[in-house]
């Protein structure tokens, strides 16, 4: 009986070992393969991290040239019937990493009322425009004769070359009548007839397009008059104001003078701005014919009248001369 106890007990016990054995294994076993489930999913995230990385940078190449119109200023003031001006129109290609080849641009005008000047066309040959630079086309044009408005526009189709392919865009620009200064000529009117060393009227009409005062316009006037009226200072000229004032301009030579008008001033800026307002045409006199004829006339009657007094003195004298004698 003792020895089945024993047994029982020593099988009781094997038992109990195998058991704990076979837990312990278990155990370690689930947590080995516990472990190597979290090391693949760091795996896996840092895979994961990679890839977003990777398409969120960009793409060298990958952005298309495009070129736009960056900004244009004009030459010649205030659009008019019949004038001439030039557009200056600064080029920027788009792209960071393309250049753009063979760059043709073609002029239009929807208003019919622009044109490209006398011995021009409306296609004008660019070049080339690196990747993220710029480059300044000067296009002279003309105002129509029937041209009535407050601005005008001109539409660009650029078509050119980008890694092999054939791109084209078109931008389009609004001319406001001032020419888009700061502050906007409407009008400027010099009389075609002077006299030399007599005031010449100069009219001018303008207005401060932006919401700052400007402190410093001047007018400039290049050419043979005198040093006052070679340069004009304006009164403040207030945000939003509009002028119309007249000045004078003396011209120190006779004959056909010609005399080129711009606007100076510092805009919103800061930056120093010179309009041309354009270059006029003035016949300039001597004083006229009756005024030399009465200038004249007045010096012989200031010699006869000299000569009667003296004639008239020395009948006094001999008179009163005369008179002492006898007595």
């Amino acid at each position: 009986m003792k020895n089945l106890n024993n047994i029982l007990k020593k099988i009781t016990v094997c038992l109990f070992a195998i058991i704990c054995i076979g837990t312990n294994m278990s155990l370690v076993a689930n947590a080995t393969e516990l472990g190597e489930t979290a090391e693949e999913a760091t795996e896996a995230t840092e895979e994961t991290t990679t890839q977003t990385t990777t398409v969120a940078e960009p793409v060298e190449g990958s952005v298309a040239a495009i070129i736009e119109i960056q900004d244009y200023t004009i030459d010649g003031g205030m659009i008019e019937a019949g004038k001439e001006i030039t557009v200056n129109l600064t080029l920027h290609n788009t792209s960071s990493s393309m250049a753009a080849t063979s760059v043709m641009m073609t002029l239009s005008n929807t208003t019919g009322s622009l044109y490209p000047a006398y011995g021009n066309d409306n296609q004008i040959y660019v070049g080339n425009i690196g990747a993220d630079k710029t480059k300044t086309v000067s296009v002279p044009m003309t105002i129509g004769q029937t041209y009535m408005g407050d601005a005008v526009d001109l539409i660009c189709q650029f078509d050119y070359a980008a890694q092999n392919a054939r791109l084209s865009n078109q931008a389009m620009i609004v001319i406001p009548r001032s020419g888009g200064s700061t502050i906007g000529v409407k009008s400027i009117d010099v009389s075609s007839h002077a006299i030399v060393n007599g005031k010449s009227l100069l009219a001018i009409s303008y207005v401060n397009q932006s919401s700052a005062n400007i402190t410093d316009a001047r007018i400039i006037v290049d050419g043979n008059v005198s040093n006052p009226s070679k340069e004009i200072k304006l009164d403040t000229v207030y945000a939003g104001k509009s002028y119309t004032e007249d000045f004078y301009v003396s011209f120190k030579e006779s004959g056909n003078q010609q005399i080129q008008v711009s606007l100076a001033y510092t805009d919103v800026d800061g930056q120093q701005n010179v309009t041309d307002l354009g270059t006029f045409d003035v016949t300039v006199s001597k004083e006229n014919v009756e005024e030399d004829s009465q200038s004249g006339l007045k010096g012989i009657l200031s010699l006869v009248g000299t000569a009667v007094a003296g004639v008239v003195l020395l009948f006094a004298a001999a008179t009163v001369f005369i008179y002492i004698k006898k007595r």
